[in-house]
């Protein structure tokens, strides 16, 4: 045997013990960085919501940890509650869970528990529960690029203010609300903004039990020009769409039994927050929608707006039970031809 032979297996007992040492301390870095960063994130985080309730504008994480190691990083709150004492609202939600990977922590999954509970001033409260919601984000150093929302059998009940003339100070209506399924998505498209909104077998009664309408999936696909910085820290605010322009590419609503109504078509919002735009408007089965709409706008002067609006779309497509119009909005209001038939909510 030469010295070279016995010399062999030891060079090579010495690469498998660096290699050894190597991925030991490539461990002991990796956990010490897990628990530091987990460490500050619970730290920074707790420090920053503390910070913000001298603001007026707050938020509480009950039992607030960070947990997932050793691959994933995300926050666990047994509780979460939202206060903005500058627009009277406040909203409170059961526990929140969220998860990200550590080699994408950009990337999150977060789920939300019920039940929620949420008031504006004055006098309007919605109390909601769902089997499941969840949502997806992906952020950036400046917000969100894209995020979506996703939940399951969400039910609850909504306490509005009463506005009949001889309404009295504090008399409320309340109105009961189901949905099957829903999803909201949006996303960053250059310096545009785009978005997804759908819901499926949603369903709203008065708290006497009598339906609104038939339930009803509802779709939306629209573009906002310049309003990508929405989706950028502190981007959103209540009148954030004031000033903008977009495309709805396509609104469906779907009533069941023929009862189908889309429409398309550019819009504009103006400084005051109100709509104006010209849409092209199909609407399947008028006869049905008549005899729905007029079992909600139950008072003469609604009943009458509904006849007239089905009588005139009857026209317009030659006696069939299927239209194709031009809508236009002026500054909030719709008008079907020269006839005003409605009014937006301002934005």
């Amino acid at each position: 045997m030469t010295a070279a032979d016995i010399a062999a297996p030891s060079a090579g007992s010495r690469k498998i013990k660096r290699l050894a040492i190597g991925i030991v301390l490539f461990l002991i870095v990796y956990c010490g960085a897990w628990f530091v960063a987990a460490n500050q994130i619970e730290t920074r985080l707790g420090a920053f919501l503390t910070e913000k309730k001298a603001s007026g504008s707050s938020a509480e994480c009950d039992a607030l940890t960070v947990r997932g190691f050793p691959f994933r990083i995300g926050l666990f709150c047994d509780s979460v509650r939202l206060d903005d004492t500058a627009r009277g609202a406040s909203a409170s939600f059961g526990a929140l869970r969220s998860a990200a990977q550590v080699y994408r922590p950009g990337h999150a999954i977060i789920e939300l528990d019920g039940p929620a509970e949420i008031r504006f001033s004055p006098g309007m409260t919605v109390s909601a529960d769902w089997e499941l919601m969840h949502a997806s984000v992906q952020a950036t150093l400046s917000g969100l690029d894209r995020t979506s929302l996703t939940y399951d059998k969400l039910a609850g009940t909504a306490m509005l203010p009463a506005f009949e003339d001889d309404a009295a100070p504090g008399d409320t209506h309340k109105v009961i609300f189901n949905a099957g399924h829903g999803e909201a998505h949006f996303r960053q498209n250059g310096n545009d903004l785009d978005a997804a909104l759908s819901v499926d077998a949603f369903d709203l009664k008065l708290d006497n039990g009598l339906g609104l309408l038939p339930p009803v999936n509802a779709s939306a696909d629209m573009t906002i020009v310049d309003r990508a910085s929405l989706m950028q820290r502190g981007g959103w605010k209540p009148d954030a769409l004031r000033g903008s322009k977009g495309e709805m590419r396509n609104l469906t609503l779907d009533l069941g039994n023929g009862m189908v109504t889309s429409a398309s078509g550019p819009f504009s919002v103006n400084d005051q927050g109100l709509i104006s735009g010209e849409f092209s408007v199909t609407m399947k089965n008028i006869e049905g929608w008549r005899q729905n709409l007029v079992k909600v706008f139950t008072d003469k002067d609604g009943t009458v707006m509904v006849n007239n609006i089905a009588n005139m779309l009857t026209a317009l497509a030659d006696g069939k039970n299927e239209a194709t119009v031009k809508l236009n909005v002026r500054d909030g209001i719709a008008f079907l031809a020269f006839f005003p038939i409605g009014e937006l909510p301002q934005l």
